[in-house]
C-alpha cells in the first residue's frame, strides 16, 4: 500500500494534458499546501515518487501571473515576449514556499533517522 506518493507530470506539448496522480494521503498534503498558499501566499509539502525518492512541492500564490515565466529545458538564449519579465524564483513568496518544503523534509529525514537509530539500537541490545 502506498502512502504520500505523488506524481506531477506536465504536458510536454501544446496539445497534451498535465496530470497530478497521487494516493489519498499525498493529495491531502497537496491540498493542505494549496490551502496554506491561499491563506498566506506560500505552502509546501514533502512527498515521494513511487521509487521512494522524496521531493518537495512548493506552492506559491501569485496575484498576477501574466509576467511570470518558466525556463525551457536546455534554454540558452531565451526569446521572450516583453510581458514575460519575472522568473518563478523571483516571486515574492517563492523562498517562503521552498522553506516550507525543506523544513518539512528536514523534519521527516530527522524523524526517519531517529526511528532507524532506535530500531538499530533495539536490535543491538545485548550485542557487544
Amino acid at each position: 500500500m502506498s502512502e504520500n506518493i505523488l506524481h506531477l507530470m506536465p504536458g510536454t506539448r501544446m496539445d497534451s494534458n498535465s496530470v497530478i496522480v497521487g494516493d489519498r494521503a499525498a493529495l491531502e498534503k497537496l491540498r493542505a499546501a494549496i490551502d496554506d498558499a491561499l491563506r498566506s501566499g506560500s505552502g509546501g509539502a514533502s512527498l515521494y515518487s513511487s521509487d521512494g525518492e522524496p521531493h518537495g512541492v512548493a506552492v506559491v500564490l501569485e496575484r498576477d501571473m501574466y509576467p511570470v515565466h518558466t525556463a525551457y529545458a536546455f534554454e540558452v538564449a531565451p526569446a521572450r515576449s516583453r510581458r514575460e519579465s519575472v522568473p518563478i524564483d523571483q516571486l515574492a513568496n517563492y523562498a517562503d514556499a521552498l522553506e516550507k518544503t525543506t523544513s518539512i523534509q528536514a523534519w521527516q529525514v530527522g524523524a526517519g533517522r531517529a526511528q532507524a537509530n532506535s530500531k538499530f539500537d533495539n536490535a543491538c541490545v545485548g550485542v557487544k
